[in-house]
């Protein structure tokens, strides 16, 4: 922050917002790549649906539609929540 330089203090201020983002990516990893690639597959069966009793029934169809794509597989263990 100490540079004349506007780039570099934007840069810098930059870091700064995003630390704790960039510190937990480097330990776990995980990024919002798999959730973006199902959000397509999810429209999809909401579109199809006529109304979802449950959300286990929602899930359900998400997995039936989203083929051999191993879901559960894709999220590391420490963020499943089902």
């Amino acid at each position: 922050m100490r540079s004349r330089l506007n780039p570099m203090k934007k840069f810098v201020g930059t870091l700064r917002k995003h630390y704790s983002g960039i510190l937990a990516f480097i330990d776990t990893r995980f990024t919002n790549a798999v959730s973006e690639g199902l959000n397509p597959i999810v429209k999809i069966v909401k579109k199809r649906a006529s109304g979802f009793r449950t959300l286990n029934a929602f899930t359900d169809m998400i997995y039936r539609v989203s083929g051999d794509i191993d879901i559960p597989a894709q999220i590391s263990p420490r963020f499943r929540i089902l």
